[in-house]
């Protein structure tokens, strides 16, 4: 069977051997410089810089394809919408829709911020063992007055790591009810509308189902939301420090493109 997208591949790679707190330090600083850019130029640069960490990733292309294509669909609605209502300059006209330039610009940059922000999410996932990004999350916000909140930095880790885990068990669950519901007779092209429902109600069904599940297997093995010891013990090395350097002094290079 494929292998879901947002999974955790193993390697030896230089991403590999980063510190989790450095790739997540990394990738929150990539999602932001995504939509900071305001140029094509900028954009193509994050392009190029992706291409660059997937090949010290040495991890083959279809990981990272894994993860945008779910969201295609979703995509192409967003680059209609920028494309067909934003105010601007008409270079066509389809009944009383008119895509204006300014739409055009507007939503191919969207789109790419997306992709961008799926990619490198992917390579972060793809690249980190998930009890590491729980420890690495955790370690990052234990200096945190989260308290105050009746909350601690390991229980926000959990949560966090958990909906990444769940994500890709998501889509494959809703594959698993597409198929299920086309052998009992479904056209999901023919009826649009009644497909909806039947997909959606035993999608979360499963999935409250796969919660609930999730919440006893926990209780059963004593898990009480208080900070445990680890069988990650982070250290961050001189090559950590020198890779968010770099990546600092790139990102004030895209800037100022």
């Amino acid at each position: 069977m494929q292998e879901p997208f947002f999974s955790y591949v193993p390697g030896a790679s230089i991403l590999h051997r980063l510190d989790p707190r450095t790739k997540i330090a990394a990738v929150m600083l990539l999602g932001i410089l995504a939509f900071r850019v305001e140029n094509f130029t900028g954009i193509g640069s994050l392009f190029v810089l992706f291409f660059a960490f997937a090949s010290l990733s040495e991890l083959p292309m279809k990981v990272f394809l894994r993860a945008v294509r779910p969201m295609v669909l979703f995509m192409i609605f967003i680059f209609l919408a920028q494309l067909f209502f934003t105010d601007g300059r008409a270079f066509a006209s389809f009944w009383v829709l008119q895509p204006s330039l300014e739409g055009l610009d507007k939503g191919l940059k969207l789109v790419a911020r997306f992709i961008l922000l799926l990619l490198f999410a992917a390579l972060l996932t793809a690249s980190t063992d998930p009890s590491a990004i729980t420890c690495g999350i955790e370690r990052m916000l234990r200096p945190l007055p989260l308290r105050w909140l009746g909350i601690s930095s390991f229980e926000l880790a959990t949560m966090m790591n958990i909906s990444i885990a769940f994500l890709p068990l998501l889509f494959e669950r809703v594959e698993r009810t597409k198929a299920a519901q086309a052998a009992r007779g479904m056209d999901f092209v023919k009826n649009p509308f009644h497909s909806v429902p039947a997909l959606a109600i035993p999608l979360l069904r499963g999935v409250i189902r796969d919660a609930e599940e999730l919440a006893l297997a926990m209780e059963s093995r004593g898990y009480q939301g208080i900070r445990r010891t680890s069988m990650h013990e982070l250290s961050m090395q001189k090559r950590d420090w020198k890779a968010l350097f770099i990546l600092v002094l790139i990102a004030i290079l895209i800037l100022s493109l």
